[in-house]
């Protein structure tokens, strides 16, 4: 069966932000949080579901209410309020089938959903009118509360604020790097020896002239033939060792997008949705939706290599989708991550 990412995570194998680790619970900081402070409680005992708890789960079940009222304590919200949830397979949520607990607080988090909203009427002399528009602001206040509360509690979350991306473009050396080398040949003009500029007045001297000039012409050919014999002899440059670069993304141009698929060891990941990458997409390309790239991280961590550099593109532009999964994996140390930001409009232009 395969490990869980809370099961990589307990080994070391993948690195986390750990608060509090004991024999059978440890507590982690949540990469994507949904408050001021999220925090995940994770028993080390795999127990895919609330569903799969039994009569011998009922103390560690326990154990981990205890331990989120230690850390409100430790993160100075208890005494403000804080929310336990745990979800429960797909329509609660749950994206990771491993029983875990999240604690949130650190700011108001309103009511989880309100089935009715009555209001008395204190004061009789109101009119009609004041009476609607209030009903009415009340009615917008709460429908603005309940798409937040629903945004925040929600996998595939909209941003209510557009990120910003750190953009660094690549060098060429930071290609080069990762890509094989190979020795480029030496035109003919730079090994051919600049020719004496002579202008003879006599007979003699032309011919003198003519002998200097041969002489040298055939000194350079005879050289130029040995350097390419000995260059001809020398076996292709191996590419080169990869060294990982942990969370370093940059982006790079069309050239140097094609240099690094046909010379670096990689892993091509198209973060564009399913149906555009189903119409058409770049041979050897993984697809992962950059605008739920969360809800797929255990996907992602168990299917990207460390040992390669990471290619990404989208539809190009501000590449957004393609910063998404670039983050997801940078939190996680992978790097070096090389966007190329013309993405698939600007392959499909230059490919035809």
């Amino acid at each position: 069966m395969q490990q869980t990412i809370f099961q990589r995570i307990i080994t070391r194998e993948i690195p986390a932000a750990i608060e509090y680790e004991d024999e059978e619970i440890i507590v982690i900081r949540d990469i994507a949080p949904s408050a001021p402070v999220h925090l995940l409680i994770i028993p080390k005992r795999v127990i895919p579901t609330i569903n799969d708890i039994a009569e011998e789960d009922v103390q560690l079940v326990g154990k981990i209410h205890c331990i989120a009222a230690n850390m409100a304590r430790k993160f100075g919200i208890a005494e403000q309020g804080y929310r336990l949830v745990t979800n429960c397979n797909d329509y609660g949520g749950q994206t990771v089938f491993h029983l875990h607990t999240h604690l949130l607080g650190g700011e108001p988090l309103g009511r989880m959903n309100s089935s009715s909203v009555t209001h008395a009427t204190t004061t009789p002399s109101r009119s009609i009118t004041s009476t609607a528009v209030f009903d009415v602001a009340v009615f917008v206040l709460v429908a603005i509360g309940l798409a937040i509360g629903f945004n925040a509690m929600n996998p595939k979350a909209i941003a209510w604020i557009k990120p910003e991306f750190e953009r660094q473009l690549a060098t060429q050396n930071d290609i080069n790097k990762y890509v094989q080398n190979t020795a480029s040949p030496t035109t003919q003009t730079q090994q051919q020896a600049q020719q004496p500029q002579v202008q003879p007045t006599t007979d003699t001297a032309r011919k003198t002239t003519t002998l200097a000039v041969n002489t040298a012409t055939a000194t350079t050919a005879q050289s130029t033939t040995a350097a390419q014999n000995a260059t001809s002899t020398q076996p292709a440059a191996a590419a080169p060792a990869f060294t990982p670069e942990p969370g370093v993304v940059r982006e790079i141009s069309y050239d140097m997008f094609v240099r690094l698929l046909e010379g670096s060891k990689h892993y091509l990941i198209d973060a564009r949705s399913a149906e555009k990458f189903a119409q058409g997409h770049i041979n050897g390309a993984a697809n992962y939706f950059g605008g739920e790239v969360q809800s797929r991280i255990p996907d992602l961590l168990s299917n990207v290599p460390r040992d390669r550099v990471v290619l990404i593109y989208c539809d190009g532009g501000e590449c957004e989708l393609s910063h998404h999964v670039a983050d997801v994996l940078k939190q996680f140390g992978y790097g070096p991550i090389f966007i190329y930001t013309g993405g698939w409009a600007e392959w499909t232009s230059k490919r035809k």
